[in-house]
């Protein structure tokens, strides 16, 4: 583990020109600690923002290496016990896009695909389902569910030949070291006239805008901040066209929501989460956090 962090390029236009955003005020180096969990950090990051392009992402950040380790090393048992929430949150939103979702097949592959959520609602909807996800803990967890889970990312898996008619990264991109690679490379696997889904936490919404620093989504898990415009000019690059746009309306358990606030700094989150009672906490809430889901084409 070489615990230092290098300068890289703007991952969507190449540029080695930014200038400075954000400037951490945690001096955190563990993998584990940085990307072992959901929720990760705030407050660890130099986040910059590309001359050419306006792109937001870490510089310098850690090797992609330690990077892995630590995504591996995640046992979030915290993110999986909303699993049942997961599972309606993503049918409803396949329901709402299923206009866009015209594909060549019905086999589908979620990168990224942590407990299994998303491949039971695919399923549920009439896929043939299949997952990648680099967390072994995870991974255990989904195949208990009788969900194929393999462990590994869209670089290192087992799916050496096979082809998919939808492949899905469901608030993956953002964590994905080298996102245009790996699109060109989730392209190879699919069926020609294939889909590419991708969920994402657009930081070019009007909620963004006024969150400011202090956005939500950054924290150190989340290596680039897209756009819709930034995410649409990546794709093309990998070979892609824009088909739709669309919220993503997440449903999760009250309770959890407030948790996880509080663990972001939320003001108020502490107190609020103090002194509700066990059956509010329970209640299944439908909310939008700034994430977008964006359907594209094999060009």
């Amino acid at each position: 583990m070489s615990n230092n962090r290098t300068a890289t390029k703007c991952p969507v236009c190449k540029s080695d020109k930014y200038r400075t955003w954000i400037t951490p005020t945690k001096p955190e180096m563990d993998p584990a600690k940085l990307y072992g969990a959901a929720s990760g950090i705030k407050g660890a990051q130099q986040i910059v923002t590309c001359d050419e392009c306006g792109m937001k992402y870490e510089n310098p950040r850690l090797s992609d290496e330690d990077i892995l380790k630590g995504y591996m090393s995640s046992e979030d048992g915290d993110h999986d016990s909303q699993y049942e929430m997961r599972v309606r949150s993503f049918k409803f939103a396949l329901v709402r896009n299923k206009r866009n979702l015209k594909a060549p097949s019905k086999k589908i592959l979620d990168i990224g695909t942590a407990g299994g959520a998303f491949l039971e609602a695919a399923e549920q909807m009439g896929y043939e389902a299949y997952g990648l996800e680099p967390s072994l803990d995870l991974v255990a967890r989904g195949n208990s569910r009788g969900l194929k889970i393999f462990s590994g990312t869209i670089e290192q898996n087992q799916l050496t030949n096979e082809q998919f008619g939808v492949i899905s990264l469901w608030d993956v991109i953002e964590h994905l070291p080298n996102p245009a690679s790996s699109l060109e490379l989730a392209r190879k696997h699919l069926q020609s006239g294939g889909l590419l889904i991708i969920n994402f936490p657009n930081i070019g919404t009007l909620q963004s805008k006024i969150a400011g620093k202090k956005f939500w989504w950054i924290i150190s898990v989340h290596l680039h901040h897209f756009s819709q415009s930034t995410l649409n000019q990546l794709c093309k690059s990998a070979g892609f066209e824009h088909i739709s746009s669309k919220r993503y309306f997440q449903i999760l358990e009250f309770g959890y929501l407030v948790e996880i606030a509080t663990k972001l700094g939320v003001p108020l989150s502490g107190q609020i989460e103090k002194i509700i009672p066990k059956f509010i906490k329970k209640i299944p809430l439908p909310y939008y956090a700034s994430q977008t889901t964006s359907i594209y084409r094999k060009a």
